[in-house]
């Protein structure tokens, strides 16, 4: 992605206007595009992280509540049983886990 941005720096830096005595240098433009494209990328990690989160939160809320209707009407004890499990795995691994290892 850099390597794209280095003709573009290159043909900007020879438009503008030139001064010697300002002058910082190519290395500290792209330096600054490194760390702006470095804080976006943080930046969209943590929406996608949280948007991920909200998904699961959705699905373990639908696979509890859908084993706890089969578990009480006796339309499917044993497959009510198994949903209500998974989705307790499923809230304990999206809320506790998965965010821990992302923060690493």
């Amino acid at each position: 992605m850099i390597e794209a941005l280095v003709p573009l720096v290159v043909s900007l830096r020879l438009l503008s206007p030139h001064d010697a005595a300002s002058s910082s240098g190519l290395g500290a433009e792209l330096q600054q595009l490194a760390n702006e494209f470095n804080a976006l990328a943080a930046q969209m990690l943590t929406t996608i992280d949280d948007a991920i989160i909200e998904l699961t939160r959705a699905a373990y809320i639908t696979v509890i509540l859908s084993g706890v209707f089969l578990y009480f009407t006796r339309i499917a004890r044993r497959l009510g049983r198994e949903l209500i499990i998974g989705g307790i795995i499923l809230a304990v691994l999206s809320q506790f886990v998965f965010p821990a290892i992302s923060s690493l």
